[in-house]
């Protein structure tokens, strides 16, 4: 089985926590499919927790899409270190990791639409 999970970086602050948590509400309402939402750190559910729960769903592969705006350091890093880690104790997972967001066109047109109404 297939499943999609969106990983964030988890806040300190609530109100970002939720507004990830709306995201990924409207994301499975919109796609018509079981989105899953993750926090790198700082918050939960933590991204290990919630592929071990989806593992144990019975979801073998994993499409990984960082909510991130650059391939910084948690995205060709941490998170990939992570993945490997759980490939390796779970029997017949796997995983896609996708790219951030940072020159994703809508991307580029959320930036522009800011400039140009400003």
């Amino acid at each position: 089985m297939r499943g999609i999970l969106v990983v964030g970086h988890g806040s300190k602050v609530l109100e970002v926590n939720e507004k990830f948590k709306e995201l990924i509400k409207i994301l499975r309402k919109n796609t018509g499919e079981d989105v899953r939402g993750a926090n790198l750190t700082l918050a939960d559910p933590r991204l290990e927790e919630v592929i071990r729960s989806m593992y144990s769903e019975g979801f073998r592969e994993i499409t990984v899409i960082p909510y991130f705006l650059s391939n910084g350091s948690h995205v060709t890093e941490h998170i990939p270190r992570i993945l490997k880690e759980l490939e390796s104790d779970l029997e017949n997972l796997s995983f896609l990791l996708e790219s951030s967001l940072l020159l994703n066109s809508l991307v580029i047109k959320a930036v522009e639409e800011k400039i140009n109404n400003s």
